[in-house]
């Protein structure tokens, strides 16, 4: 059961009525005459009282008029609320910037309010909204509406929130996450650009190793046609002594071997998988040996030779391959490809520069560094138009640093305001789930009170049911909004699991309580939702606001962090054990509704028993995960 507000809780609201009774108080016309534009906007002909005695009176005098279509009547009642919109956010921006000194609080409340008012297009989709019923497209208009209707409310909702300072903090941390992300995209497409540069200058260089290789590569494939032209010349001789002939003809051999083992070391062919000049090896040596046994048929050394100048021309042709490709990537059309990527990259850099002074200092500094990098993309663009990669990738190397740099600098920044949340969130759901328990105390009271009346068909026990199903709706309610803050703020493993648990139980409960439904089973629910949400209290209070250490790393050597973190570990662990336990109670109850004593196929389940496993079996899967993660928080022996 909620206290009565605090005094400074009272100033507050009394500020807040004072503000929105300037936003909402006009001049007689036709903003004062229409504060709920939604209001009437499908109603049949109900008109006041002294509007009907008006009319009849006027009708008297005056000769009748041509019916107005409705749907004319709808479409002005939708003009008339967009004009009021316009009015609305013309006052907020006004309006708050009067009060930026003199109420700093209000001021915000009312920039945050515009802002979400633009980014939604409310505007824009009231006059969609009044063009779809000009053309009686009333399906199409009525869902807009309720759209409408939806972000209305929650412009309401932000115009008098309590938890101002919050949730500016919460609206901060989308923003620099949002930055964040658009931060790892342009340093990865940095990244990629530098890449390519570095690429283009190890083929400008592989281009020049290559250049400067090939006369030596095509002296050895002439030399060695020659030779096997000579050798081809001396077998055709049958007279005359061949021992001098042939002795030249091995020492040239071996000298081409040499320079061919030479050659195969460097690290242009060494490097080049599969290198020829390693085979060419093998053949040059069976001919030098061939040509070495005096004697014997030269026939048997022309076959190795001819095998090593095929190798050695294959091997020329593929360092011709290779000095093309490099130049083909070295082309004026490829540096031109990635000058216009490094222009969209330094294009989106000086976007995001532009928008990130909203994140306050972190956003100053950021952008202060995003300006010295686009300045470095800038220099690189102009070196790739020159076809110029080594200063290109100085420049990219710079601006590479710089956006690293600054990207670890805004996730420290984003890490300390999510400590912040975190900690109020903290004190709140601390407060949250008392008052949750306190009040699922009281439904449970109210309903054993109920359960003797509602057996006698008691009405006023039906409605007093309704009110508790609608309490319990509330508390459903609230759990939910809690579970939205912990997930956005990375609060807890196995505490976002808890609260959705909780929350489909309310929901499940707030369904009894709507049937009139005050059964032992139902009182049974209440009470394990008031034992649950006791027991998460108990474990929330354990868990500390921090950022818990990266998985596999070791505890704190500092005594206090080291309690902490076993906190921590202590509060997960406890929160998972109780919703095993609720877990494995409800598995029981759900077998014990099959009307088969035996498991049966898939295929003879009721559609409602299938309902319930496939919710049991998604959470378990969500315990199954959520156990792994906190593994992984454990210090390893």
């Amino acid at each position: 059961m909620r206290s009565s507000p605090r005094p400074h809780a009272r100033r507050r609201a009394t500020g807040l009525a004072g503000l929105l009774a300037t936003l909402f108080l006009a001049p007689p016309g036709e903003w004062a005459r229409a504060q709920d534009p939604a209001k009437g906007l499908f109603d049949d002909d109900k008109p006041a009282a002294k509007e009907a005695e008006g009319k009849d009176k006027d009708a008297a005098k005056k000769p009748d008029r041509p019916a107005v279509p409705a749907g004319d009547t709808i479409g002005f009642t939708q003009e008339n609320a967009a004009a009021q919109m316009t009015e609305l956010e013309e006052r907020m921006f006004r309006l708050s910037e009067a009060l930026r000194g003199l109420e700093p609080e209000n001021a915000s409340r009312l920039r945050l309010a515009l802002k979400f008012s633009r980014e939604e297009l409310i505007l824009e989709q009231m006059r969609d909204a009044h063009k779809m019923l000009k053309g009686a497209q009333l399906s199409k208009a009525e869902t807009e509406i309720k759209e409408l209707l939806a972000k209305l409310e929650h412009l309401r909702n932000v115009l008098l929130a309590e938890d101002l300072d919050f949730q500016l903090k919460l609206a901060r941390l989308r923003q620099m996450r949002e930055t964040l992300g658009q931060l790892e995209r342009i340093v990865k497409d940095e990244r990629r650009e530098l890449g390519w540069s570095r690429f283009a200058i190890d083929q400008r260089r592989s281009g020049e190793k290559l250049a400067a290789r090939r006369p030596d590569l095509e002296s050895l494939a002439r030399d060695q046609k020659r030779l096997l032209d000579d050798t081809r010349a001396l077998a055709a001789k049958k007279d005359g002594d061949h021992k001098a002939a042939r002795a030249a003809l091995r020492d040239r051999e071996a000298a081409i071997t040499k320079a061919t083992t030479a050659l195969a070391g460097d690290p242009v062919f060494a490097d080049y998988q599969p290198s020829q000049l390693r085979k060419a090896e093998v053949p040059l040596k069976e001919a030098a040996e061939e040509l070495g046994q005096a004697g014997k048929d030269l026939a048997g050394a022309v076959a190795p030779e001819e095998k090593a100048e095929a190798i050695l021309r294959e091997e020329l042709k593929s360092l011709d391959g290779r000095s093309a490709a490099a130049t083909r990537d070295l082309a004026k059309g490829e540096f031109g490809k990635h000058e216009a990527g490094q222009q969209t990259t330094r294009k989106a850099a000086e976007a995001l520069a532009a928008a990130s002074a909203r994140l306050g200092d972190a956003g100053v500094a950021l952008q202060k560094d995003l300006i010295r990098a686009g300045g470095s993309m800038q220099d690189a663009e102009k070196n790739l138009a020159k076809t110029a990669a080594d200063p290109a990738a100085s420049e990219q190397s710079e601006a590479l640093d710089i956006l690293t740099r600054s990207g670890e600098e805004l996730a420290k920044a984003t890490e300390k305001l999510l400590v912040q949340l975190r900690t109020e969130l903290y004190t709140r759901l601390i407060a949250e789930l008392t008052e949750m328990h306190e009040a699922q105390a009281y439904i449970r009271e109210n309903t054993e009170a109920q359960a003797p009346m509602l057996a006698k068909k008691s009405r006023p026990a039906s409605i007093a049911m309704a009110g508790l199903a609608q309490k319990e709706g509330e508390l459903a309610g609230r759990t939910e909004q809690l579970l939205a803050l912990v997930e956005e703020t990375e609060f807890g493993i196995a505490l976002p699991t808890a609260l959705k648990v909780f929350g489909r139980e309310m929901r499940e409960v707030e369904g009894r309580l709507k049937e009139t439904d005050a059964s032992p089973q139902t009182v049974a629910m209440e009470k394990r939702i008031e034992e649950d949400l006791l027991g998460l209290l108990q474990a929330v209070r354990r868990l500390p606001p921090t950022t818990p250490p990266p998985a596999n790393a070791p505890l704190p050597s500092d005594l206090s962090e080291r309690e902490r973190e076993l906190n921590r570990l202590i509060a997960e662990l406890k929160t998972i054990r109780l919703l095993q336990a609720r877990l494995n109670d409800d598995t029981v109850g759900v077998d014990k509704t099959r009307t088969a004593p035996v498991p049966a196929p898939s295929a003879t389940l009721t559609p409602a028993l299938r309902r319930e496993i496939e919710a049991l079996e998604a959470t378990q899967e969500d315990l199954r995960e959520n156990l792994a993660r906190i593994a992984e928080r454990i210090e390893q022996p």
